[in-house]
């Protein structure tokens, strides 16, 4: 019940803020452009859906693939899968830019970042996937702002053997 009056609450906001709306995002934004936003769903542990169902692909990050049509999932898909969701969907969210905001499949490219009550980032998701063992590190073009943090958490997230890292 309780949860239901948050989301209720968060609704009102985004129609009376008009978050999430993304439509008019131009091809290419300013290094470091962020913008709020809301997530309704999450497909898969790098990829999700805005209120307004634009698709977003988190930068410099690749999660295991889940199962789609003849392929069967990945390793540790639908432990990535899940915890996005559970840090992200339903949530207001900001998402960063690097320069071009789509992806070739018209998805918005950004890093993610889970915001408090109070609006101020307390989340990297990215960072939170990287240190759970639960993706890779990819490369985007000009996406290198945190790859210093992101090769350090790789790293110790393979030193503890934790996720895709866990060979036994």
């Amino acid at each position: 019940m309780k949860k239901h009056k948050i989301i209720l609450l968060i609704t009102f906001f985004l129609l009376l803020f008009n978050l999430g709306n993304c439509q008019s995002l131009p091809h290419s934004l300013p290094y470091g452009y962020s913008i709020k936003v809301y997530v309704t769903r999450v497909i898969d542990g790098d990829t999700f859906v805005l209120s307004d169902s634009q698709r977003v692909r988190m930068l410099g990050i690749n999660t295991p693939e889940i199962a789609r049509l003849r392929k069967s999932s990945e390793p540790f898909a639908d432990s990535a899968f899940h915890y996005t969701k559970s840090l992200i969907e339903g949530m207001i969210i900001k998402l960063t830019f690097e320069g071009n905001t789509y992806d070739i499949f018209g998805r918005i490219l950004a890093y993610v970042w889970l915001t408090n009550i109070s609006g101020k980032d307390s989340l990297f998701i990215q960072a939170e996937l990287l240190k759970a063992g639960l993706c890779h590190i990819s490369h985007y073009p000009k996406g290198k702002r945190y790859y210093d943090i992101f090769y350090n958490l790789r790293r110790t997230a393979m030193r503890k053997r934790l996720g895709i890292w866990n060979h036994d």
